[in-house]
């Protein structure tokens, strides 16, 4: 059962959402969709991307870009064409939908960048695809990102002709008691798995510690991705003790982890804003994650979770320990993330969405 709490407005029919695959999706992007799906009155949405194939994805974008054509020419009402969007891949067939949206049909149009990577990517570009980038997000009616160090970072390399923060919205938790029941500390990850993503650093800590964390912590990993790296690394070094795996898990199984975890920890070298440590701040957990993105934003040091440099085994091993000396200290942590990740459920970041609309 989820609280019930009354959402102050609706996100007004008369825009239209371009973005990832949010029904049974796999990322963020597509967990936020979600969520403004379900607090729209009348919903107009594109699905650009879905999981699968690059072939798959390949044909279908031909089709998107039918879509939106057919939309704009038949429903006079779209005044807001909302693009969410990414790095690589996802920025040129964004690029595409912006040209049509604004050049084409003169809607305004706002660019909601979610990418971690994002000034990675922008870095690496050769010069064509720099001026592409450029062109984009000076062009937009109004630019979206997740966090104070975001906005800095855009308006360093660019000049947006407006840009606003807008909170990563996460729904609300269920209403749940615990079903903990093993007597080690749960140290939760859901993310996809991959090195920049820093589990197999946090896996190195584990390995190199076997004998001081047996019986003292599980490591509960949850994604897809680089899962037959991580399962070798598992065998190899004999962690079935002490690391579970437990493949992609639906909605419903996140929630039931989410009610049994003790600490959340994300070892990331890029993020946006991840929702991962958002929901799981709602469930009341401390947060281990590093100091990029936006997370220095959502996660204060020995406030609520403790916060690490990427890459820096050291530190993992310091936050993991401070939790298995202080494990009184978890539920103290937990009640101010519960505080601070207010201002990104429904009534908050629906309310600051609609402004930007209607303004």
């Amino acid at each position: 059962m989820e609280k019930q709490v009354l959402i102050p407005t609706k996100i007004p029919a008369q825009v239209l959402t371009i973005g990832p695959q949010y029904k049974n999706h796999r990322g963020g992007i597509g967990a936020v969709i979600e969520i403004y799906s379900k607090y729209s009155s009348g919903f107009q949405y594109i699905r650009s991307h879905k999981p699968g194939t690059k072939v798959g994805n390949a044909l279908l974008f031909p089709k998107t870009v039918i879509t939106l054509f057919q939309k704009l020419m038949m429903n006079k009402n779209i005044k807001i064409v909302h693009i969410h969007g990414a790095s690589r891949g996802s920025f040129f067939r964004k690029y595409v939908c912006f040209l049509i949206a604004k050049k084409l049909f003169d809607k305004k149009v706002i660019y909601h960048i979610h990418g971690g990577g994002f000034h990675v990517f922008y870095k690496n570009s050769n010069s064509l695809v720099k001026r592409q980038i450029k062109y984009f997000i000076n062009n937009v009616d109004c630019l979206l990102c997740l966090s104070v160090q975001w906005e800095a970072f855009f308006t360093q390399n660019f000049s947006p002709k407006r840009i606003e923060i807008i909170s990563n919205i996460i729904d609300y938790p269920a209403v749940y008691r615990s079903t903990k029941k093993e007597k080690e500390l749960i140290f939760l990850f859901l993310g996809y798995i991959t090195q920049q993503k820093g589990i197999f650093d946090l896996l190195d800590v584990v390995a190199k510690n076997k004998e001081k964390y047996q019986g003292k912590i599980k490591i509960v990993i949850g994604g897809n991705g680089e899962i037959e790296k991580l399962s070798r690394f598992i065998r190899e070094n004999n962690l079935s003790a002490i690391v579970e795996f437990v493949g992609w898990i639906t909605k419903e199984e996140k929630a039931n982890w989410l009610k049994k975890t003790d600490v959340y920890i994300l070892p990331s070298y890029y993020e946006g804003l991840p929702i991962s440590i958002l929901e799981a701040m709602s469930y009341g957990h401390p947060i281990i994650s590093t100091n990029v993105g936006g997370i220095p934003e959502i996660v204060k040091t020995h406030k609520n979770g403790i916060l690490i440099t990427p890459g820096n085994l050291a530190e993992i091993e310091n936050a993991i320990d401070f939790f298995i000396r202080q494990p009184d200290q978890i539920k103290a942590y937990g009640i101010v993330s519960k505080q601070l990740v207010k201002r990104h459920l429904p009534n908050s970041v629906i309310s600051e969405l609609v402004n930007i609309y209607n303004s």
